[in-house]
């Protein structure tokens, strides 16, 4: 049987901190994007850093693995412009840029990292789809060059009926869905 390897949480976290990119870690650490990805949600879950310093990290190098190659679940860009509610004031309009069953970025609603929000779509103009509601947390947010919000979040809370819909969404209204 395997044993498991120990890996230092203050040697990592220097690591990160000094600017190694997410390739420089895997192979310093001998790990796979996926062990790399859970790392990160053990020093998240263990209050060392925070999300913006693990995920805000910007690299001027081509290696660094990019969030999207630690996915669980495929991102789905979206063929038409889908809009999004922030249901606790339904007159901030967003919309849905790309989307999956666990997560999805929005352009245009205002959040910060850890920030949860309820969110309410609409799709029912483009088809047959029932608008539908779910709750999330940010997980990272950045500014366009023309200052529009974008921000990912993870789906924490969704019934049953909106994941209906949602998956509905997904399969009628991406690219390659």
């Amino acid at each position: 049987m395997p044993t498991k390897r120990t890996i230092k949480a203050k040697d990592i976290v220097t690591d990160i901190r000094s600017g190694m990119t997410d390739s420089e870690l895997m192979d310093k650490y001998q790990l796979s994007a996926k062990g790399l990805e859970s790392l990160f949600k053990k020093i998240l879950d263990a209050k060392i850093m925070t999300v913006s310093e693990i995920y805000g990290r910007i690299s001027l190098r081509d290696d660094t693995v990019g969030l999207e190659n630690l996915r669980l679940t495929p991102r789905n860009y979206l063929a038409f412009s889908v809009p999004i509610l922030d249901a606790a004031n339904v007159e901030n309009e967003g919309a849905v840029v790309d989307i999956s069953e666990s997560g999805l970025q929005v352009s245009g609603i205002e959040a910060t990292a850890g920030e949860t929000k309820d969110f309410l779509i609409r799709a029912d103009e483009l088809q047959d789809i029932y608008p539908f509601g779910f709750q999330a947390i940010c997980r990272w947010t950045r500014k366009e060059p023309d200052g529009t919000p974008v921000a990912g979040f993870e789906i924490t809370d969704i019934p049953e009926g909106s994941l209906h819909e949602l998956r509905k969404l997904i399969r009628s209204l991406t690219l390659g869905g």
